[in-house]
């Protein structure tokens, strides 16, 4: 049987200790745990963009490939929040880890950038040029945390979205995860659902302004009670398609991990796919925040050691853009 691409290998990066918000927000960490579902929630430091937690990460993943990063042949950076506004950070990994003129690619899915990574991965590591036999870096990293209004007038979101990275080891082999199914989407028209305005570079004269600060332009913004009905359907109707593609029953699921801003939603587009029924169901922004591209992958390097080999995993995230989707994995033999 031929080698076919997977994940052969998979680390994360949650920055220092969980941080407490609640006098900055005005109200308690308790309060803040009772009204958001979220457990905890990590920062970066000063002068730690998503390229420094992704690089911990990537030597992490090389390490447990057994993998030089001389022989990687690309670097895909998923992220919302590049070091720079140019160029990306995809650039600034491939750097720090030393990879001569490797190219280097961001992706800017959102919180479906992990899954849209695997599958821009698996066209370059499957096709028949010079990538083939090599494989490559998927990163996925945030440090959302520079950006928020924390003070209460933030509160909702500031509470909500947080850092970390992860970053997948992905190549042709016999053992890893294997991608039975995958698929996402975006919908433009619900752009000014959950963005972050400026900067803006299509306003002439300034793209930060004073402006921006007094209205809260400069920090994300989201209508939750307006997206939790189309989070939860476009999520489940996912999680159904990757099933049915991948010929598996919601009930033979061993894991699923579900990620959107509101873990109460994720739970509900969970139940609505029939998935609880016969899977473990991991919500990463309950765990440490939603850390938009990152939190599916940061989620599946914590879970990894507690899978035997066949284990099928569902992967399923949400969020601006309004970007979705979902992918069935399969847990081969490990290395």
């Amino acid at each position: 049987m031929p080698p076919e691409v997977r994940i052969l290998a998979l680390a994360a990066d949650l920055p220092g200790e969980p941080v407490d918000l609640g006098t900055q927000l005005g109200c308690s960490e308790a309060e803040l745990r009772q009204s958001t579902g979220i457990a905890a929630r990590h920062h970066s430091a000063d002068g730690e963009g998503p390229s420094a937690l992704a690089e911990r990460a990537a030597r992490e993943a090389l390490a447990r490939a057994g993998v030089a990063a001389d022989e990687i042949s690309m670097v895909l950076f998923a992220t919302a929040t590049p070091d720079v506004s140019f160029p990306g950070a995809a650039c600034f990994l491939q750097d720090r880890l030393g990879l001569g003129t490797t190219p280097g690619l961001d992706i800017r899915a959102q919180s479906a950038g992990f899954l849209c990574g695997l599958d821009l991965a698996a066209a370059f590591c499957g096709n028949s040029g010079p990538l083939h036999a090599r494989p490559l870096l998927l990163a996925a990293g945030e440090v959302l945390s520079s950006g928020l209004d924390l003070t209460p007038r933030g509160r909702e979101l500031s509470s909500r979205l947080a850092d970390g990275a992860a970053v997948a080891v992905v190549g042709v082999g016999h053992s890893g995860f294997l991608v039975r199914a995958l698929d996402w989407a975006t919908d433009g028209t619900l752009v000014e659902q959950f963005w972050c305005e400026a900067p803006n570079s299509r306003r002439m004269g300034g793209r930060v302004m004073l402006s921006d600060f007094e209205d809260g332009s400069i920090y994300p913004r989201a209508d939750l009670p307006a997206l939790a009905a189309i989070a939860r359907e476009r999520l489940a109707a996912a999680i159904a398609q990757v099933l049915e593609r991948a010929g598996w029953q919601a009930s033979e699921v061993d894991l699923a991990i579900v990620d959107w801003i509101e873990p109460q939603v994720a739970d509900e587009a969970a139940s609505l796919a029939g998935l609880k029924a016969g899977s473990r169901l991991v919500v990463p922004t309950r765990r440490f925040g939603h850390v938009l591209a990152a939190g599916l992958p940061i989620a599946l390097a914590q879970e990894t050691p507690h899978l035997d080999a066949g284990a099928r995993v569902v992967l399923a995230a949400a969020g601006p853009g309004f970007s979705w989707g979902a992918a069935a994995i399969e847990l081969g033999k490990l290395s």
